[in-house]
């Protein structure tokens, strides 16, 4: 097993796929961190900001008088934009090895945990970096929900196919989000709560419906040498992203936030 992030910058289509994972999502992370009390004024850390579409609306959205620190492993999509944005500051940072600076109002990260290896340890360097009273908001995939909902039946099977990849390649956990809400409760945040959303795409409607034509299409070498999945099937399941008489139901996100008493 490798701790490799199999989705990295250096694949040419990462910034592509990013995007369609943002048109997804964005609009309901944005509504939970408004209610959470993101306003002029507030100090936000973004955590695995990757392509950095919720650190720049949060450094318009906490102007004037506040400040965002996104942080990521891998840096250079954000520093590519981050001159555009007073307030925010970029940090290349490793939440499996280091501690986060402290006293933010508001921490976020988005389909980060679901990748480490020791998630609790992840989510408590997290609840050290707010300020008492301060919320954290974590987003997870569960991929459990498209595994059964999924058409055509090629699709479900590639996706399974790839995913259950991917987990044997690293520490990722595809289903973590089922998991999220009580471990942000086991770490000692007060006030918990959760909810899932999982958008409907029309095919071939860039860029949602290429967020998932490209995280199989990662692997596609892999599955078709190992014969998990036929060439005739991977083909039905990338066409029918592309197919705009379909929609497809994304995987479950689950939205999990508390505060630290």
């Amino acid at each position: 097993m490798s701790d490799r992030y199999a989705y990295d910058h250096a694949w040419e289509e990462e910034r592509v796929r990013l995007a369609g994972l943002e048109a997804a999502l964005d609009p309901g992370t944005r509504d939970h961190l408004v209610r959470l009390g993101v306003a002029p004024g507030t100090r936000c850390l973004e955590i695995g900001a990757g392509g950095g579409s919720v650190a720049f609306w949060l450094a318009e959205h906490v102007h004037p008088g506040g400040t965002v620190l996104a942080t990521d492993l891998e840096t250079d999509f954000l520093e590519t934009e981050a001159d555009r944005h007073p307030g925010l500051e970029v940090l290349r940072h490793d939440i499996t090895a280091e501690d986060l600076p402290r006293d933010f109002d508001v921490v976020h990260a988005r389909w980060l945990v679901e990748w480490l290896p020791d998630k609790k340890q992840a989510l408590r360097r997290m609840v050290g970096a707010l300020k008492p009273g301060g919320a954290l908001l974590d987003e997870e995939p569960d991929f459990g929900s498209f595994f059964g909902t999924a058409e055509p039946p090629e699709l479900r099977r590639v996706m399974i196919a790839a995913m259950r990849y991917l987990e044997s390649t690293c520490p990722v956990e595809v289903e973590y989000g089922r998991r999220l809400m009580n471990d942000l409760a086991d770490v000692g945040l007060s006030e918990v709560a959760a909810e899932g959303r999982s958008p409907v795409v029309r095919g071939g409607s860039p860029p949602a419906a290429d967020f998932l034509r490209l995280t199989i299409e990662k692997f596609r070498a892999p599955l078709l040498e190992a014969q998990t999945v036929t060439e005739d099937e991977f083909e039905i399941a990338t066409q029918s992203l592309s197919d705009r008489r379909r929609s497809v139901i994304m995987p479950v996100t689950i939205a999990a936030w508390g505060r630290r008493a």
